[in-house]
């Protein structure tokens, strides 16, 4: 008799053990992706182009792989389902808060309650009244624009009764009263670099910061294999990445002295995810809003389209909401529409009675 195994009982014993190695290797790669993005980020020119690439396409191995593990190496299940959550969680960024979803931690009730919208609204292109249909919807008592300029009709006719703030590049609207406090004036690109206002709610002041901090696109458009190869490419990328840490610290150090000690929310551009280096030094402090309410990515842009990507399919979250720890975040969502090539981000919030005026403490409740 033949000890000569057929080409069906070879591939029968190769199949499981290729499976296995696919899944480990896949495995290892995504947890690379994962410091490179959590560890290394913006310190390293690596580092700063994932950060800022669409990292959807990291999921397609994960989820073949899974469809294979089914139909011919069942016990690779697990180690795909691995895969699958930290491609998903940490390098895409989903956000599912599922303590709040099944009532272990509580929305809170009381306390003075606020609606922000903050979006940028680039030059109000390419069809602005898609966006004000969204934030008619959402209803907000506050709204924060960035690159609105020059400032369209449209938005005094939306909001004919409501008190503004107009700077540079930088529109506040609320319901309520509210008062420019200060610029930033961000030295490193000579440019403002954000807004800060006082406003009076029912509840007492509140300080609003809207700022837009420096793209890294400028240093990621003039990448090429050639810069790569002649270096210089990398080094401006690293030279920007300093710039922008600089007057990210410019900014954060400029809000803080704004607020005092009065409550603060600060939305906008930020032009960084909050896997970012850059953004942790700076803004971790805050609770994100989306991180803490919201649900799925989030991304917020860009939703224009590129030779290598799509339109309306943004991949980055780099428009944030942050609030300082007298706020509780009730909700958050990311807009639809491609209005701008930003998605609009809102966000409920209240005001904890403990960081609320006395004098003002009957007007709770009222909303």
């Amino acid at each position: 008799m033949s000890s000569t195994s057929s080409p069906t009982e070879a591939r029968t014993r190769l199949t499981p053990r290729l499976m296995v190695v696919l899944s480990w290797i896949n495995l290892l790669a995504l947890a690379v992706v994962a410091w490179l993005l959590f560890v290394v980020s913006e310190s390293w020119w690596v580092g700063t182009v994932l950060t800022y690439a669409p990292l959807t396409p990291f999921v397609a191995p994960t989820l073949g792989l899974l469809v294979a593990s089914f139909f011919w190496h069942r016990p690779s299940l697990f180690l795909n389902s691995v895969s699958l959550t930290l491609v998903a969680g940490p390098v895409m960024g989903l956000s599912f808060p599922i303590l709040r979803l099944t009532g272990i931690v509580p929305v809170r009730a009381d306390g003075y309650q606020l609606k922000l919208v903050s979006c940028n609204v680039q030059a109000f292109r390419p069809d602005f009244s898609m966006l004000l249909h969204e934030i008619a919807v959402i209803d907000p008592d506050v709204i924060a624009l960035q690159e609105a300029f020059p400032l369209s009709p449209l938005v005094t006719t939306a909001f004919p009764e409501w008190y503004t703030v107009q700077q540079d590049r930088y529109w506040v609207g609320s319901r309520y009263p509210l008062r420019l406090i200060t610029t930033c004036q961000a030295a490193i690109f000579n440019r403002i670099a954000g807004v800060a206002v006082e406003i009076q709610t029912p509840a007492g002041s509140v300080i609003l910061g809207n700022i837009h901090q420096m793209t890294p696109r400028r240093g990621l458009v003039k990448l090429s294999l050639r810069s790569v190869f002649e270096d210089d490419g990398p080094r401006r990328l690293e030279k920007l990445g300093r710039q922008r840490a600089e007057e990210s610290l410019a900014i954060r150090t400029w809000m803080e002295s704004a607020r005092g000690n009065r409550p603060l929310l600060i939305c906008g551009d930020f032009n960084t995810p909050v896997s970012s280096q850059l953004f942790r030094s700076h803004w971790s402090e805050f609770q994100s809003a989306f991180d803490i309410a919201g649900i799925g990515f989030g991304y917020t842009a860009p939703c224009q389209p590129s030779q290598y990507w799509p339109e309306n399919l943004p991949w980055a979250r780099i428009d944030h909401i942050l609030c300082s720890a007298e706020w509780s975040v009730q909700s958050c969502q990311v807009g639809h529409s491609a209005g701008s090539d930003h998605r609009l981000i809102a966000a409920t919030l209240r005001l904890s009675e403990s960081a609320v005026d006395p004098a003002t403490t009957s007007a709770i409740g009222a909303r």
